[in-house]
Order: C-alpha cells, then sequence, then structure tokens
C-alpha cells in the first residue's frame, strides 16, 4: 500500500514547454494542422507563461478537440504515442525525474494531473511509470473520435478530482505533494500539505514567497 500522494502537473512543470503547443508544431510537420491555428495557441501560450487568467482556454480546447471528429482512436492516439517518443520525451525536465524518484523510494502513489488530453498525457505517464492519470479524456465510441471531451481538468476541477482520488485510496492532502508552475493551480497548490512551485509564473511566484512554499527554479 502506498503512504501518500504526490500530484505532478504536465506543462511547464514535468515538461519544460506547453505540450499542445510541442504536439500541434508536430502535427503541422506531417501535414495535420494549419499554421494559423499554431500561432493562435502561441498567444493563448504567452498569456498561461505571464500568469494572466484566460478565460476562453476551455472554448478553445473544445474547439481544437472538434477537429479529430471522425478520427479513429487507435490512429490519434498512435499518432501522439509518436511525437512523444520522436519529440516530447525530450522536454521532461530533469529535476522532476529526479523528483519522481525520490517519492517512488518513498512508496508514494504518482499522478499527473493535467488539463491536456489523454491522447498527450498517457504517452508522458507510461513513460516515466506514473501510477495514474487525471487529466481531459476524449470521448469515443466504437473506437472513434466524437470530436467531444470530457471534463476540462482545470483550476478548481482538479481540486474535485484529487480530492476523489485521495478518497477512493485513504489519502490525506495534507500529507500530499503538488508540483506546478502556474496561478491556475492555485486552489490545488493551496489545499495540499506540500505545494512545490515550478519555474513558477510571476504571479504564482510572488504567491509563492509569500506563503514560503517550495521554488523549484529548472
Amino acid at each position: 500500500m502506498k503512504e501518500y500522494v504526490a500530484f505532478f502537473d504536465l506543462d511547464k512543470t514535468l515538461l519544460d514547454k506547453y505540450s499542445p503547443q510541442l504536439y500541434y508544431k508536430y502535427e503541422i510537420k506531417h501535414g495535420k494542422f494549419t499554421w494559423w491555428k499554431y500561432y493562435r495557441m502561441g498567444l493563448f501560450t504567452l498569456f498561461y507563461k505571464l500568469g494572466i487568467e484566460i478565460k476562453d482556454m476551455e472554448k478553445m480546447m473544445r474547439e481544437t478537440a472538434a477537429q479529430y471528429s471522425g478520427q479513429r482512436a487507435e490512429e490519434a492516439f498512435g499518432f501522439a504515442k509518436q511525437w512523444f517518443e520522436e519529440d516530447g520525451k525530450y522536454h521532461i525536465r530533469e529535476s522532476m525525474k529526479k523528483e519522481i524518484e525520490y517519492h517512488r523510494n518513498n512508496n508514494a502513489y504518482l499522478v499527473i494531473i493535467s488539463a491536456s488530453p489523454d491522447s498527450i498525457v498517457m504517452p508522458v505517464a507510461e513513460y516515466l511509470k506514473f501510477d495514474d492519470v487525471i487529466c481531459t479524456r476524449t470521448i469515443i465510441k466504437n473506437g472513434i473520435i466524437t470530436g467531444e471531451m470530457g471534463t476540462y481538468m482545470y483550476e478548481e476541477n482538479k481540486v474535485t478530482e484529487a480530492k476523489k482520488l485521495c478518497e477512493k485510496n485513504n489519502f490525506d492532502l495534507k500529507d500530499a505533494y503538488f508540483y506546478s508552475d502556474s496561478i491556475s493551480d492555485l486552489p490545488l497548490l493551496k489545499i495540499v500539505g506540500n505545494p512545490v512551485c515550478v519555474s513558477p509564473d510571476f504571479r504564482l511566484k510572488r504567491i509563492a514567497k509569500k506563503r514560503k512554499w517550495r521554488i523549484m527554479e529548472k
């Protein structure tokens, strides 16, 4: 039985970049995504990096998910795995590998918790041998992607799912760790016993210093 849970955000935390931007750039290379959509994503990424609240992020993600309607799930997820093997895995922070190993050696239950879609998150989780994943799920029917997505795993939705996981596995949030870079994750950072800010955006960094939370710059 695991002793406690350690949650890790994906974008700009486990990875040193924003994963959808990396993935869509890879799709452009293979003729699957348009440049103007990529630049739009880049603008949202800039706001994300600056810690600016993005009201339309969920809307944009749902619009993007709709573009995959009708694709065979096996093909789409296979392509995402190919992206990770050829590009994504080289963006994993070495510092996070060490943190994962530390918690694994201390019998922690390791969980990625991310707003990114499961097609992108799962290859990372498998590669780093995480125990569980909480992320935005792709809706699939009869092996075909519907173009819809499940609960957008952002802000308070992360708190709700983290609490459910802890209740299910008898973990105490006071013993939990959570690694994140973004002010959007403040709700969950505030309720775990061990918040860790990884290269935090300026708003989160200011709060982390005030609350004397651990800050990792790399």
